[in-house]
């Protein structure tokens, strides 16, 4: 899960710190998600984490969710950035991603793939061969 840095905490409270004066009610995901320019369902998520910390209180009716500000100096004990373990993360990934394309280059350059697949074949060949139906014995014993 991505963790949220205090910055963006400190910019959803104030989206909703702004939408709750400008339309005197509490408001929705979509409409900070929309006064942010971001996805409503990465707003969502962002708000859920603010849930879990305190510092947002989501209200859910039948047909919308409100967040409400509940104590905005929780999130001073988020990070100020996002942590090095989601830029190692990425990092392996891409080391891992770039082994299995060198990899593949390797396999397709050298001919292998080709002896890989004519070597299948002939695999495949000799099976077959071997299935092949066998000729019934005669019933009345001459060969």
């Amino acid at each position: 899960m991505n963790t949220l840095t205090r910055d963006e905490a400190h910019l959803l409270l104030g989206a909703i710190r702004v939408l709750g004066h400008r339309g005197h009610q509490p408001p929705t995901p979509e409409e900070i998600a929309d006064l942010l320019e971001m996805s409503p369902s990465g707003v969502r998520l962002q708000l859920d984490q603010l849930r879990e910390l305190g510092a947002v209180a989501l209200v859910v009716n039948a047909n919308q969710t409100r967040a409400e500000v509940r104590d905005h100096l929780l999130v001073e004990s988020l990070p100020e950035k996002a942590g090095p373990a989601i830029s190692d993360d990425l990092k392996d990934f891409d080391r891992r991603k770039q082994e299995e394309a060198d990899r593949m280059a390797r396999l397709f350059d050298s001919g292998d793939h080709e002896k890989q697949r004519r070597q299948k074949i002939q695999d495949m060949d000799q099976k077959l061969k071997g299935f092949q139906r066998k000729k019934p014995p005669n019933p009345f014993g001459d060969d």
